[in-house]
């Protein structure tokens, strides 16, 4: 995790454009006197969830997430939001609150990290865990103090009161926030759902959330992933009576794949396990740390021989195995995606054996799921998986648990938070039904900037915002315009065309033209193709009074040009066209040609 290179840090998009002028005529965060809302990611997206509020000269964080990239972003691990606003105002944070310890909520903390340091984080201490795992092993847990809290602990955080009530999700120790500010008391849910018989006890604090709705919210930001679904979402324990099923009808292993971080989805499984006395291998670090670190909090509980190495499960008889794994998104380097394709080192699918799909796809991870578990059945396994199976559960509240949220606090703003766009527009009718004026409801975009006072709220204007993209096995960031022509690659292939011209602009060798990756007319032979290119380039070189005023990088811009254009009309593609022009500009004392050369990228 480097910091930007150069270019990327001075070059500016659009948005960072439009924010930097709408600064310069007035749009000041500190100025106003309002309560500033101001999300830099988790709206319009699934993931990398980012919140400021700001008031004055204080800026509090709520979360800090990152995002797993779509099929598309071509060599892409990891999605980060932009951080440009945070630099900016660094002098002005006060500190972060996590509400759980979900990689899309804590991700991103070490990447602010490298480049600003927070005075504190307070969180779970399942969460904090987690996150220490993470800075220890890139050396920056000198760049904050982590702070663990309890149920209705408060924290004043600059001029913010910030209160932990316990909400239910499918990660243990999470938390929805009751914020109290100069000018009125948010409430921050959190990703939630109204779990009322949790497989670890901890109830919703339900009272509390009353309590302050009877006391007055000023504006309600609310989880709105699971907006698209009526009713309500199934309890944590309904997945226990399935997975003790599936376990006790199990002949051979028994491999599980749910999210890393799913504390009590791991649980029931070690428990199932314990119950029909199976030893359990890992695979996957995040996950054995998830164990470990929930065990060591008291969040799960099992003896110390239950878990093995994956040596130690191969020396087992088949019935006696149970396997837990990531790969839950079908992500192509994930140990389960690794034993579909008969690509992992340890373990091989054997015919008969229980595949065990404990979560469902994020949107975009769909088709990777389905060819994992394809694999899976030509590998002879049985693919227990989707939403009838009843191995999963979301952690995310559906419509009525919504509802139930909007009519305990009863805010005077609404603001929909976590969820695609469409999402974020379901869940903004869905609270003007419960009675929340259509004028107090806001759908926001990263970087939007709502103002509220005790009466009125208001969009602003934007700060700075977009995504950074990461090559975490390189360690570096990720310039957008190289994910594009990676796309471009891919669609239409590349052209690269190599020319040798004197001063007059005539051929003295080339053009040598070479295709990969293009797809041909019908009835267009590839040796027929490169002729009528090269008489492309010919007809682009015969006025050469106008050729030789273009010198280096126009004269190649200008050729590349032509050829960009007879593509789109002769064969309805754009395919990538890398130019290398060689100019004989002179010759040396002993009659040698000198060489001027110029191209594209690494082709000069």
């Amino acid at each position: 995790m480097t910091p930007r290179t150069k270019a990327q840090s001075t070059s500016l998009s659009a948005e960072k454009v439009l924010a930097a002028s709408q600064q310069k005529n007035g749009l000041s965060i500190s100025g106003g006197g309002g309560l500033k809302i101001i999300p830099l990611g988790g709206l319009g997206e699934i993931g990398k969830n980012t919140m400021v509020i700001a008031y004055g000269n204080d800026m509090l964080m709520v979360d800090a997430g990152l995002a797993f990239p779509s099929e598309d972003m071509l060599g892409v691990d990891l999605v980060l939001p932009d951080i440009t606003f945070l630099l900016e105002h660094q002098d002005k944070i006060r500190g972060l609150v996590i509400t759980h310890g979900h990689e899309d909520h804590i991700g991103g903390v070490p990447f602010i990290l490298r480049d600003i340091s927070l005075p504190v984080i307070y969180g779970p201490a399942l969460a904090l865990g987690l996150l220490e795992g993470k800075l220890e092993e890139i050396g920056l847990t000198d760049r904050t103090v982590m702070r663990p809290v309890k149920p209705r602990q408060q924290v004043k955080i600059g001029c913010f009161v910030v209160q932990f009530i316990r909400c239910t999700h499918s990660i243990a120790d999470s938390y929805s926030l009751i914020i109290r500010t100069p000018v009125g008391t948010i409430v921050h849910t959190g990703d939630f759902k109204f779990d009322y018989t949790p497989v670890d006890g901890e109830l919703f604090d339900i009272e509390s959330l009353t309590t302050a709705g009877e006391e007055g919210v000023l504006l309600l930001m609310s989880d709105s992933t699971n907006v698209e679904r009526e009713g309500y979402t199934p309890s944590e324990r309904t997945v226990w009576r399935k997975l003790d099923e599936v376990f006790g009808n199990a002949k051979k292993r028994i491999i599980v794949t749910t999210f890393a971080s799913n504390v009590h989805r791991i649980r029931q499984v070690l428990q199932a396990a314990m119950k029909y006395d199976r030893k359990v291998t890992v695979l996957g670090r995040s996950m054995l740390n998830l164990a470990t670190i929930a065990r060591e909090l008291g969040h799960m509980s099992f003896p110390d021989g239950l878990i093995v190495p994956v040596e130690q499960i191969n020396q087992l008889p088949l019935d006696k195995v149970v396997i837990l794994t990531t790969g839950s998104q079908g992500e192509p380097l994930s140990a389960l995606t690794r034993i579909a394709n008969a690509e992992h080192k340890q373990i091989q699918v054997v015919p008969g054996d229980t595949v065990i799909v404990s979560a469902t796809p994020i949107p975009g991870n769909e088709r990777s799921i389905a060819n994992t578990i394809n694999a899976l059945f030509v590998r002879g396994a049985d693919v227990v998986y989707g939403r009838e199976a009843g191995v999963h559960v979301s952690g995310h509240g559906c419509r009525e648990e919504q509802k139930l949220m909007i009519n305990l606090c009863k805010p005077k703003f609404f603001m929909p938070v976590h969820g695609e766009y469409r999402m974020l527009v379901r869940h903004a009718q869905l609270a003007v039904e419960c009675g929340v004026p259509q004028e107090c409801v806001f759908v926001l975009n990263n970087g939007d900037v709502l103002e509220l006072s005790k009466e009125k709220g208001q969009k602003l204007g934007r700060v700075a915002s977009g995504i950074v993209l990461v090559d975490s096995s390189r360690a570096w960031e990720i310039d957008e315009e190289i994910i594009e022509q990676r796309r471009h690659l891919a669609e239409d292939g590349v052209v690269s065309v190599a020319l040798t011209l004197d001063e007059k602009r005539n051929v003295l060798g080339g053009p040598d033209v070479t295709m990969k990756g293009l797809i041909l007319p019908r009835g267009i032979l590839p040796e027929e193709f490169l002729l009528k290119i090269k008489d492309t380039i010919a007809a682009s070189l015969k006025d050469k009074r106008v050729l030789v005023k273009l010198q280096g990088d126009a004269l190649r811009d200008y050729l590349r040009g032509t050829l960009e254009q007879y593509f789109l009309e002769h064969v309805k593609s754009r395919p990538l066209i890398q130019f290398v022009v060689q100019e004989i500009i002179q010759h040396d004392l002993h009659g040698k040609p000198k060489i001027r050369a110029c191209g594209d990228g690494s082709d000069v």
